[in-house]
């Protein structure tokens, strides 16, 4: 896969485990029973961070696309 294509692999990889995407912008907003997170983008292809969310409670936060894919499947 490019790297070109990371949003939108993030995206499918949501959608294969139930989640619901919100796109506004370089945000993404990722909704599943008490969880969010929340994805900024540089493009398409890198991340500025992401915060992870549960009970609308910040939790953590990361710069690492592969935690923000391991957070996906929780």
């Amino acid at each position: 896969m490019s790297s070109t294509d990371e949003r939108q692999a993030l995206s499918a990889a949501g959608e294969q485990q139930g989640w619901q995407r919100r796109e506004s912008g370089r945000t993404d907003v990722f909704l599943r029973n008490q969880y969010r997170i929340r994805v900024i983008w540089q493009g398409n292809e890198t991340i500025s961070g992401a915060s992870f969310f549960t009970d609308e409670m910040y939790e953590l936060y990361t710069r690492d696309l592969a935690k923000v894919r391991a957070w996906l499947k929780k």
